[in-house]
């Protein structure tokens, strides 16, 4: 845990800041006791990282410029103040105010581990009562609290299974709000869960299927790129993950564009476009007696008559076979 934060937080900028001004007695850490007379960090633990190291701590492979912000200090603080609670839920408030409304925002997946220790202690008879009690703690909406915990609970599984020991996959390059965002679709909910129609906290967790979504999501093959791609095209995982014959080509290797033309998706899409199309059209022929000619707007215009003609002839053809 030294070692991750010191290579993940710019700790050898703290480092530099207690040991030139000293540890500030206004910004105490955050503790709870423990029944072995113990005191746990939960608030602070960049600050106690910065203190073990200047008292000496150190991790293979230490980089060179945490050294030499250790070994430039004048101050090396033994003795700091601490802000002692009986239990964690005590400062749960404090925590939400500080990196959810306050100053020092949490990312995405702090927010959401945060909203699952208040979701332990909310009161409420059931899930959305509970999440409901969440949102009005935090100022948030329901359905974030909702999707931040599907979110959340499909990742500790994860990580409790080493991500699958997938390549290259860990805290991270897993981008939680790529996954908040895809376990909102139905499709990949119904892919995901054993039983997705059942109240959120009832819902069981298929580790096979969930591996399959960590490895398309997150994996990089070609060119640094998953075979998800760009987050849009969650819109067209959905579609596959819940299309078995579109389904089976994309996981023997088909390009997920290529596998959502087995779906019922690309009708739709299609149906979009065309009216789409049609609207606009409409639209320009409304305006076209005020527009001025132009050899631009000629060609433009030709353009779309031949592309028109061609789509035609195209849907023409596939409805006689």
């Amino acid at each position: 845990m030294l070692r991750y934060l010191a290579l993940t937080s710019s700790i050898d900028e703290i480092v530099s800041a207690i040991g030139s001004n000293g540890y500030f007695e206004s910004e105490p850490l955050i503790g709870v006791a423990t029944a072995e007379g113990r005191i746990t960090i939960i608030e602070g633990n960049r600050r106690l990282t910065a203190l073990k190291l200047l008292l000496g701590e150190r991790f293979d492979d230490m980089p060179a410029r945490i050294a030499q912000a250790v070994e430039r200090a004048a101050h090396r603080p033994a003795i700091v103040p601490v802000a002692i609670y009986d239990a964690r839920a005590d400062v749960l408030n404090y925590l939400g105010n500080k990196h959810i409304a306050g100053v020092k925002p949490w990312g995405a997946l702090a927010k959401a581990r945060y909203a699952r220790q208040l979701f332990e202690v909310a009161n409420g008879a059931d899930f959305n009562e509970r999440a409901r009690a969440v949102a009005r703690t935090i100022g948030s909406r329901t359905d974030f609290i909702t999707r931040a915990l599907k979110a959340h609970d499909a990742y500790e599984v994860a990580a409790h299974h080493e991500f699958f020991d997938l390549p290259d996959v860990d805290e991270e390059s897993v981008k939680f709000s790529l996954l908040s965002t895809a376990l909102d679709y139905d499709g990949i909910q119904n892919f995901v869960y054993d039983n997705p129609d059942d109240p959120v906290d009832q819902r069981v967790i298929n580790q096979d299927r969930l591996r399959e979504l960590f490895s398309w999501m997150f994996v990089k093959h070609e060119q640094g790129r998953t075979r998800l791609g760009e987050s849009r095209n969650l819109v067209q995982l959905s579609r596959v993950v819940s299309n078995p014959d579109a389904l089976e080509k994309f996981r023997r290797g088909m390009d997920l564009d290529q596998a959502y033309r087995f779906t019922d998706g690309i009708d739709e899409e299609f149906d979009s476009i065309i009216v789409s199309v049609q609207s606009s059209l409409r639209t320009a022929n409304s305006i076209v007696a005020e527009v001025h000619y132009s050899e631009p707007r000629a060609a433009t215009v030709t353009s779309i008559e031949r592309q028109a003609r061609n789509l035609k002839t195209a849907f023409d053809e596939n409805n006689a076979d």
